[in-house]
């Protein structure tokens, strides 16, 4: 059987801030001392994670000694969750100082705000939030770098992010599993974005449908993007902006339905 694997076009120019000295990472359940001798976390504790001889009373307890030990960890850098965040986890977790690198998987949290507390975040990543309405507290991490907000419907105002100029990676859209596009209202409110170097909006839908704000991301080499436009409109963009050169938009033949020639997206391996 042939089993596709990325090709080098499907990643490259993919910006990653630089965490310095990050440790493999290391994945739990139940908290293990282990965790205070490494930097780089993983909690996988849905309800999935677990035999279904695990009660949800032992569940529950596993969630707070969890937050318990949140403040303890003041040598994470990295914390990956793959858990339902509760307004009450997230608070515990905007605890740890020294995060760098978050990734919050699915939340029902209401208020972000205690985020600002993470003033040394480079990377964020926050997905299924599905209560959020707002942003704006993300408009205080002037040291985000990379920022992603997938399948979070009930926001609000994706438009303040337009004002995180500092950015050099963007991802907004919806859940590509369901499928279900993220709609947002305009381009022009991410303009001012200077400093991207990438922008994902592959499960994202722009209701205006002008797409010429692209060509004032002047840094910009990277577009996933599957808009429909006409032929003529996506060359113009192709061609007249100054840097960009890979992505799903510029290395796709939306005529033909098909990646242009030479470009190597899936490699299948026996």
């Amino acid at each position: 059987m042939k089993i596709p694997i990325l090709g080098k076009d499907q990643i490259v120019d993919t910006y990653y801030p630089v965490i310095k000295d990050l440790d493999e990472k290391k994945v739990f359940q139940e908290f293990e001392q282990d965790a205070l001798n490494t930097n780089n976390v993983f909690i996988s504790t849905l309800a999935m994670d677990f035999p279904p001889e695990v009660s949800l009373k032992k569940r529950k307890e596993i969630d707070e000694q969890w937050k318990t030990k949140f403040p303890e960890l003041t040598q994470v850098k990295s914390l990956g969750l793959r858990h339902r965040v509760d307004q009450n986890y997230f608070e515990a977790v905007c605890k740890m100082r020294n995060l760098e690198s978050l990734d919050i998987r699915t939340s029902t949290a209401t208020d972000i705000g205690s985020i600002k507390k993470l003033d040394k975040l480079k990377n964020l990543s926050l997905s299924n939030f599905s209560k959020l309405e707002d942003v704006s507290p993300l408009t205080e991490l002037q040291s985000l770098e990379s920022l992603s907000i997938l399948a979070s419907f009930k926001i609000s105002n994706y438009e303040l992010i337009g004002k995180m100029t500092w950015l050099k990676s963007l991802e907004l859209g919806g859940d590509a599993f369901a499928p279900r596009n993220l709609m947002l209202q305009s381009l022009e409110s991410f303009a001012e974005l200077k400093e991207l170097v990438e922008l994902d909006m592959s499960c994202a839908s722009i209701r205006d449908r002008n797409y010429l704000p692209i060509l004032k991301l002047k840094k910009l080499k990277r577009l996933d993007a599957h808009w429909r436009m006409k032929t003529n409109e996506r060359e113009f963009l192709q061609n007249e902006h100054p840097s960009l050169r890979s992505g799903f938009f510029v290395a796709y033949d939306f005529v033909k339905n098909e990646f242009k020639n030479g470009i190597e997206w899936w490699i299948e391996k026996e």
